[in-house]
């Protein structure tokens, strides 16, 4: 849970439509998250497992291509959303995170184009200017956050089972009316148990750098 982004190569973005096709194309992307070593390694490492169930897990997120910037499908750039940690090396508490994405990413491991945000073709979104169109988006997104807190994890903000990157990234899709890729599996809908381990795990970590600023 966190930025995976490595800047390899930046590109311009524009405030106006580029390519017409492409506008409002919508990317699932899955990071490698070297953190999560236990989901990483020792169940989905490489080998017959991992080609089986076509990725290795990680971090996952949607990119809207709100102006049709993207070159092509395995490249995209445009709006990156996705559930982050607030305070990764202090706390378990969740966050949405909305930025600009225009640059490749070493830990990327698979990208796949699922649809278009057709949701946002109203005479509001149309009409507007690239600066109301952000902000439209932008709220969407926020607002969407906290109906997932509430309707998927019961109110709970901290990282868990229900509370992590990989559902609310199928809550989004869901949310555009766009289905989750069969290409892509993630070990947590295998093996559910181990995000609780795993929690029991970012946990003790948090406890010790807790102990540890109190005593520096």
């Amino acid at each position: 849970m966190g930025n995976y982004f490595f800047k390899e190569q930046e590109k311009e973005m524009s405030v106006v439509v580029v390519n017409k096709e492409r506008e409002l194309d919508v990317y699932l992307n899955v990071y490698a998250n070297s953190s999560d070593k236990l989901i990483g390694e020792k169940i989905y490492k490489k080998g017959a497992i991992e080609e089986l169930v076509g990725t290795n897990s990680g971090h996952y997120s949607i990119i809207i291509d709100r102006n049709g910037e993207s070159d092509d499908d395995q490249h995209p750039v445009g709006i990156e959303i996705h559930l982050v940690m607030k305070r990764p090396n202090l706390s378990n508490e969740t966050a949405i995170s909305c930025s600009t994405r225009n640059h490749n990413s070493s830990k990327l491991i698979k990208t796949v184009k699922v649809g278009k945000a057709l949701f946002f073709q109203t005479k509001e979104y149309v009409e507007s200017d690239d600066i109301n169109k952000y902000v439209i988006l932008i709220k969407h997104f926020n607002d969407l956050f906290n109906k997932f807190i509430q309707e998927q994890c019961s109110g709970d903000m901290y990282w868990g089972r229900s509370n992590n990157c990989h559902n609310y990234a199928r809550f989004c899709l869901e949310s555009l009316h766009l289905s989750w890729p069969d290409s892509v599996v993630s070990p947590a809908d295998d093996y559910p148990f181990l995000l609780d381990v795993l929690k029991i795990q970012k946990c003790a970590s948090i406890a010790t750098n807790q102990t540890s600023n109190q005593t520096n």
